[in-house]
């Protein structure tokens, strides 16, 4: 028996073993959903509290979703892994998978992100969070050889200074190794057109929550043309396309008309359900509106993905309907989003009713 069988041991993770996480300020997590080490805490205590089959207070996140669902990052990395990689040395943790996104510089202030993301939330918000330097050091002190695995996310890894010349180093002594990058798509350069080109085992995670005039709505400043004609560029030159789409109130009642567009692309669909802040939650939106959230659900529950995403979006579907139909309509959240829309959309010059006239009659009611 697996060491990793998930469902015997269900607080075991391949990740501790073979992964570690670096935030903006330099503290370490097992992986981007964990929670940063405090105390005591080490990457070793975790591991011996899931071998014990204990789960630890940093890996809650993963816990709390199976509450939910049968799905987690936690199941759905070691599954991948294993089937990809194998089982690492349980005695012998090497790190052979790195998740670079330490720097928030950005050329985009999406609607539900915020200035610990992106730099142009911080201009937008007048704040500045200053970046730890030790995080440079450490993307250059990785052991490229031993690599297995690269994510890399940011801000926009695309307008990031340093991933570029890292990623240039990885193809000259790891040329196979498995390299995810997650981008926005707004501007893609020639020179990471290259990149795209000479990994051989390259996945583009591309972030769209919603299409036309709505795209770049929620996703300010997109500029949808230039955006369709980057994400078909990587269909016909990337390893696989992967779309992220961020479920939330202001995209959901689109959602169908949204993977319907992606399927011309890709059907390698990943959802992502937003449930932080919770006003941007189906607890904003009156009952009396849910009819129109409802009825696009419904039309995802047959919809055609592919094998490896349908167990997850069909759950996510589900989850999503219940929430529509079932949980209480909040009035303070949904004041919180009218009061959070208006200021966002005041300092962008835009207008709710002139891209969504739905979404204006109930966000302002």
């Amino acid at each position: 028996m697996s060491v990793f069988d998930t469902k015997k041991n269900p607080a075991i993770c391949v990740l501790p073993w073979v992964h570690e996480f670096k935030y903006f300020n330099g503290n370490t997590a097992p992986c981007c959903q964990g929670h940063a080490l405090r105390g005591n805490e080490t990457l070793e205590s975790i591991r011996q509290q899931m071998l014990k089959g204990d789960k630890p207070r940093v890996c809650g996140s993963c816990y709390l979703k199976e509450k939910d669902s049968n799905y987690s990052p936690r199941i759905q990395e070691t599954i991948d892994w294993l089937k990809k990689f194998g089982e690492p040395n349980i005695k012998k943790p090497t790190l052979q998978y790195v998740d670079i996104r330490f720097d928030p510089t950005c050329n985009l202030k999406c609607k539900m992100c915020g200035p610990g993301s992106s730099t142009l939330w911080q201009k937008e918000k007048k704040v500045n969070i200053p970046l730890n330097d030790l995080n440079k050091e450490y993307l250059y002190s990785v052991d490229k050889k031993l690599l297995k695995k690269v994510y890399l996310a940011g801000g926009e890894p695309t307008f990031i200074k340093g991933y570029q010349l890292f990623l240039d180093e990885l193809h000259q002594v790891n040329p196979d190794c498995e390299v995810i990058i997650n981008t926005n798509l707004k501007k893609l350069p020639d020179s990471w057109k290259a990149i795209i080109k000479k990994f051989k085992n390259l996945t583009i995670v591309c972030s769209c929550d919603a299409i036309g005039t709505l795209g770049t709505y929620v996703r300010y400043p997109l500029g949808w043309q230039e955006f369709e004609e980057n994400v078909k560029f990587v269909s016909e030159h990337a390893n696989f396309l992967q779309f992220n789409l961020v479920v939330y109130n202001l995209t959901s009642h689109k959602l169908y008309e949204t993977c319907n567009w992606m399927k011309k692309y890709s059907n390698n669909i990943n959802l992502l359900i937003l449930d932080d802040p919770d006003c941007f939650t189906e607890r904003a939106v009156p009952h009396a509106d849910r009819d129109v959230y409802i009825d696009n659900l419904v039309k995802l529950k047959k919809f055609p993905i592919s094998v490896h995403y349908a167990m997850n979006f069909r759950n996510k579907i589900q989850y999503l309907l219940d929430k529509y139909n079932d949980s209480v309509y909040d009035e303070a959240l949904h004041h919180s989003l009218k009061k959070e829309v208006n200021e966002q959309d005041s300092h962008r010059s835009v207008k709710l009713h002139e891209v969504d006239p739905f979404l204006s009659t109930w966000v302002y009611r």
